[in-house]
């Protein structure tokens, strides 16, 4: 029997209905081959149709599909081929059924029964590893249970995964529809997925879904979903999160819009969040909406999800504690305002060298109006430096925040910040500011530090200076008053400070600094008079210099210039093995001090090596040079011969002649 190319049934109850009478009025044929132009189910479209019953029960039969289209999905040349086909009482059965020509289910094992009369369907799918039962009773009621089945040729009959991308795993549950009304649930366990790169991946995942929805009569969607996230871990670049994790909700969908008119949702560090909202599917924004979070735990929560993407490879480095809690509301597809209070919050940075708390504050956000910030500080400690409480106010207005002039007391000081603002520009945030410091006792100062002890104020300038994640930034001068002189730094720049390989570059120079309080400090010897020094092109690599231009000579004027013998051995041993002290031996134990006219060195460091020199320049290695020149009775020459010294020995003497109490020795 054929029908023509018009022939046309739209859906399945049509199909049924034609077939039966098909059958009833052929009553007696040696074979039936019935084809069919196009039957259109609504989600599935077959085109081409023919089905071939045999001629006896229990002999093979099937069906050809020339195309068959679900959803966005095409097959062609599709057949399902039954080793035993019956059609009986209104009956067709089809037991050991295999399709062929879609891919995923070739290896899928099928038995179904069409009761025509009924209008109904049960059906049996053993395929990918598991089991997959199908009961439809009349148009309305409609039931899968799914038992046992594996994601992955799942996944490949849905739709293609992405070159290199993998999925596994097993899933449960039922999906029933009752009329309008759909109901699922689902159970997926040792569940993982990867793609390409690795990037975005989990392993162990066990997760419970149950939905409902309900189709109405406006062409809307009304919806609920409870879901629980009870193990496993998942990777997404950079954050990795486990399980624990509840959400439910409710709401509806239509007109491109999914509404969420209540959700919950909470986890480990996060007691509750509940929020409503809608969302332009098209558009992908936020028309409007509210999400409040309360008890937020930081200590779990920042590590997890604000470490990875601000310092990636410092996370372990940083530790966080307190609490938080927080609104937003959304409107006109944009956030419109924002609330974060912060609870006995603190942080601190490689164990107790830096950290900050408790904080406790308000932090306020209003789009087109100001608000201000308000935060009290207890306590701020790097190293061993402490700062007694203070207070921070800010005005904030949609993308910036200006903090007002604040004062940080310090030891008998304070730094004062004159003016700290962060901008949104360029979608990121970038922040500017000038501070300096009171004076501030530099014995109490070194201290605190574990310094040697030091005499006289530091004052410090900053006019100016700029900060982003990526890089911190001198505008203009540093300023350092110190033994009596200044230090000045200029061009300095932090790149990547809080990564790993953080990089520095400065020019520094020093002016008229007291030798004796210097050397004093640093029991080096006694020197007397002052020096001038300038670090140019500076470059430290993770906080170790790798590069500089320095050169260190006496400051112009009339001084006292004496140095005693201990200094002048120090100095022979930085000069190198080579060096020696060249004094008038006639009179040498009649002095325990000498004069001197001038002092110079240089040290042009590359890579590990320093390329020293002295009071008469650059020279060929095997040159000697001088370090002292002598001046008064008795001269004195300190004379040096190894020009190239490894910067690491050059440091050890330096520590060590520092570090040495033992009296010194003049040949």
């Amino acid at each position: 029997m054929k029908f023509g190319r018009n022939a046309h049934l739209s859906g399945l109850a049509g199909f049924v209905v034609f077939l039966s009478i098909a059958v009833w009025t052929v009553p007696a044929l040696a074979s039936l081959a019935i084809k069919l132009a196009e039957l259109d189910t609504g989600d599935v479209v077959l085109q081409q149709v023919e089905l071939t019953l045999p001629a006896q029960d229990g002999r093979s039969g099937g069906v050809k599909i020339g195309r068959l289209k679900f959803g966005e999905h095409v097959w062609t040349s599709v057949a399902l081929h039954c080793d035993q086909m019956r059609l009986a009482d209104g009956v067709l059965q089809c037991r050991g059924g295999q399709l062929r020509g879609i891919e995923g289910l070739e290896s899928a094992k099928l038995t179904f029964a069409v009761d025509m009369a009924r209008q109904s369907l049960t059906g049996e799918v053993v395929v990918a590893g598991g089991v997959v039962a199908v009961r439809q009773s009349g148009k309305h009621r409609l039931t899968i249970d799914i038992g046992s089945l594996r994601m992955a040729p799942l996944v490949d009959l849905i739709g293609r995964l992405p070159v290199g991308a993998q999925v596994s795993g097993l899933l449960n549950g039922q999906v029933e529809r009752l009329g309008r009304r759909w109901s699922v649930r689902l159970n997926a366990s040792e569940m993982a997925f990867s793609d390409e790169t690795g990037m975005r991946a989990a392993e162990g995942l066990a997760l419970d879904v149950n939905a409902r929805a309900e189709m109405l009569p406006d062409a809307n969607v009304r919806w609920q979903l409870k879901s629980n996230w009870t193990s496993g871990d998942v990777f997404w670049n950079p954050v990795l999160l486990s399980g624990g994790w509840k959400f439910d909700a409710t709401g509806g969908f239509g007109n491109g819009l999914l509404r969420i008119a209540s959700a919950n949702l909470s986890g480990p560090g996060l007691d509750k969040v509940e929020g409503s909202a809608e969302f332009d599917l098209a558009r992908r924004t936020v028309t409007s909406g509210e999400l409040a979070f309360n008890g937020a735990e930081l200590a779990l929560l920042v590590p997890q999800f604000v470490l990875p993407l601000l310092v990636p490879e410092q996370v372990e480095r940083w530790q966080v504690a307190g609490g938080a809690s927080g609104h937003l509301s959304w409107d006109d597809g944009m956030l419109q305002a924002a609330n974060l209070e912060l609870a006995d919050v603190g942080f601190s940075y490689l164990g107790q060298r830096f950290r900050v708390g408790p904080i406790r504050g308000e932090l306020p956000w209003r789009r087109g109006a100001a608000t201000r910030w308000s935060i009290e500080v207890d306590g701020l400690r790097w190293q061993s430096l402490s700062f007694a409480p203070f207070t921070l106010v800010a005005d904030a207005t949609e993308r910036r925040v200006a903090l007002r002039p604040a004062r940080l007391p310090l030891l008998d000081g304070a730094l004062v910040i004159d003016a700290l603002s962060f901008e949104h520009a360029g979608a990121r945030w970038q922040g500017s500011g000038s501070l300096y410091a009171e004076p501030i006792s530099l014995m109490a100062l070194t201290d605190a530090l574990s310094l040697p002890s030091m005499q006289g104020t530091v004052s410090i300038a900053v006019p100016g200076f700029s900060v982003t994640p990526e890089h911190i930034g001198l505008d203009g001068t540093l300023v350092i008053s110190v033994f009596d002189g200044y230090v000045q730094a200029t061009r300095l720049s932090v790149a990547d400070p809080f990564g790993l390989l953080p990089r520095l570059t400065a020019d520094v120079s020093a002016e008229h600094l007291d030798l004796a309080q210097l050397t004093q400090t640093f029991s080096f010897g006694s020197v007397s008079g002052f020096i001038d020094a300038n670090v140019d092109d500076l470059v430290m690599a993770r906080w170790k210099p790798v590069r500089f231009d320095a050169n260190v000579r006496s400051s112009a004027g009339d001084y006292e210039r004496r140095i005693s013998q201990r200094a002048v051995e120090n100095i022979t041993a930085l000069g190198g093995a080579g060096a020696m002290a060249a004094i008038q031996r006639s009179v040498l134990g009649l002095f325990s001090d000498f004069g001197y006219r001038e002092i110079g060195l240089s040290c042009q460091l590359r890579g590990n090596v320093c390329q020293m020199a002295g009071l008469d320049g650059a020279g060929a290695d095997d040159v000697p040079f001088k370090l002292v020149a002598g001046g008064g009775i008795p001269a004195l020459d300190v004379i040096g011969y190894n020009r190239r010294v490894d910067w690491a020995e050059l440091i050890e003497r330096l520590q060590r002649a520092i570090a040495d109490g033992a009296e010194p020795i003049v040949n």
